[in-house]
């Protein structure tokens, strides 16, 4: 209300200005006088950018006759503190596809007599609202390889947006690999993450360009070869582990400095590198600032972070066995590296599939808290996954947060695994249809009975650029039943082929 209120202040004022300006002939005799009626400067407008055309076919009134020798200028002047103008037309009539920043206006149309150098002008006020600024943004792939993103918005109406990246100023892109939208704070960018590299997108306009390169929040740019943001976690807006290339990147002060440093995948006193897995397990619900990783050429667990003096920062440590809690299982597992699941589960539960050499799958359960000022990494659990059908060919993961279920994906099917009753469903079978993604979201949907997932789809009849669907799930906390059902009003469709996913709040 205070934005019409202050449009409609915006349109009062223009109706008071002049109407025409005098350039400076005085050359004493009948001109053609021309008056600018009133249609299409009697209203303020409310706009959306990339969705509304603002339309005006102003009446022109001439003293003596029409007059051939006029030129027209539309411009918009930001009412905010740089008054920034923006030529939108130079024809009579203005037909302009709005792609203006959010911010009230002034919209000035000019009309110059060319032969006698008078100028006349009306003006009216006008508001630009963002489709940007709200919504799942998709990352994917069109049918000719290349990197996609559209987006369905919640700013004005819920509604899709195709192909965002256009005009965005990034370079053809290939190989779609993770979309991140920091939410922690507004001044955090948009990271899009391909095999081509990494780069960084305004929140307001999704633009950037070679400048907002990832490799340029490192101290040394020619350090990685791709620098591709496979997974990353953060806690608050300050605290941030990554992994990039393969290595991890651990950051515990951010307000002193964003750039990266040398890679953490390693213990303190020692430069030699270790693999770890590509999914980091950490807590946001708790607020602990432990990160754990999987140290693939050891097959063990290890943890990097925390708020304690002496907690590594910058490196890893082990995860220590402890007679209280050894027979649980052990951090050092002798196992290889499967997946890593975040959750909300009870207090914020984490999970990681590992298997033998004879392809034996198991969870490992386990919680990182943060009580009295106190942070601790506990066991919970190893469970055997030998009932859980098709999982070993699984491509996709997430966990419930009400009830103890796997949810995970393979070719058209979707399942649910209960690991505590040891009892599988199919969820959906999707015959022709590809899964090409399970998101089970840990950020926004934290409500205390929220247990959603998001499921993205390809038809691949249909085109790369428009064959995919992304639909809502929910699970219902029923203790006797394995009950998933698809969330009303939740599923679009006309999406690129999907790759990943993330919510903007703002």
């Amino acid at each position: 209300m205070k934005n019409i209120i202050g449009l409609f202040i915006l349109l009062a004022l223009s109706l008071c200005l002049g109407c025409y300006d005098d350039k400076g002939n005085y050359d004493y005799h009948d001109f053609n006088e021309i008056s600018i009626g009133r249609r299409g400067f009697d209203s303020a407008y409310l706009l959306t950018s990339y969705v509304d055309t603002l339309r005006i076919f102003p009446e022109l009134r001439f003293k003596l006759e029409d007059n051939k020798h006029l030129t027209y200028e539309w411009v918009a002047r930001s009412n905010g503190i740089s008054f920034t103008e923006y030529p939108i037309g130079n024809e009579r009539d203005l037909e302009y596809p709005v792609s203006l920043p959010s911010e009230t206006y002034t919209l000035f149309f000019k009309v110059k007599d060319t032969l006698n150098t008078m100028e006349y002008w009306s003006a009216t006020a006008f508001q630009v609202q963002d489709l940007l600024t709200s919504g799942w943004v998709i990352l994917g792939e069109n049918s000719n390889g290349e990197v996609q993103m559209d987006m369905i918005t919640y700013s004005v109406d819920t509604i899709v947006l195709k192909d965002i990246l256009a005009e965005s100023g990034l370079p053809v892109l290939r190989d779609p690999v993770k979309v991140w939208v920091v939410d922690n704070y507004t001044a955090n960018m948009i990271h899009v993450s391909t095999g081509d590299g990494t780069y960084r997108l305004t929140r307001e306009d999704f633009k950037g360009g070679d400048h907002t390169h990832l490799k340029y929040n490192f101290f040394d740019p020619g350090s990685l070869e791709h620098f591709t943001l496979q997974d990353v976690g953060q806690i608050r807006n300050y605290n941030r582990a990554a992994i990039i290339d393969d290595l991890l990147f651990h950051n515990s002060s951010m307000i002193q400095s964003s750039i990266f440093q040398n890679p953490a995948n390693h213990y303190q006193g020692t430069y030699d590198l270790f693999d770890v897995g590509d999914k980091i397990a950490y807590n946001p619900k708790a607020m602990t600032y432990y990160y754990i990783l999987y140290n693939k050429t050891e097959q063990r667990f290890v943890y990097t972070g925390g708020r304690a003096y002496g907690t590594p920062a910058g490196y890893c440590d082990t995860l220590k066995d402890t007679r209280s809690d050894v027979e649980i299982f052990s951090w050092k597992t002798e196992l290889d590296y499967v997946t890593s699941i975040n959750s909300r589960f009870l207090d914020g539960y984490c999970y990681t599939i590992l298997k033998d050499k004879e392809e034996h799958r198991y969870l490992y359960s386990y919680a990182l808290r943060y009580q009295y000022g106190w942070e601790s990494i506990v066991k919970n659990k190893k469970y055997s996954l030998e009932k859980a059908t098709d999982l070993d060919k699984a491509k996709f993961f997430g966990a419930s947060a009400q009830r103890t279920y796997l949810i995970y994906a393979t070719g058209s099917k979707l399942y649910a695994y209960d690991y505590v009753a040891e009892t599988t469903k199919v969820l959906e079978d999707l015959g022709d249809q590809e899964i090409t993604l399970l998101h089970y979201d840990i950020l926004i949907d934290t409500g205390t009975n929220d247990d959603f997932f998001y499921l993205g789809t390809y038809d691949p009849s249909q085109p790369k650029e428009t064959g995919g669907t992304l639909t809502r799930y929910r699970v219902v906390n029923d203790p006797n039943n394995i009950l998933v059902e698809k969330v009303p009003g939740f599923s679009w469709s006309g999406l690129c082929k999907i790759k990943s996913i993330d919510f903007k709040k703002y």
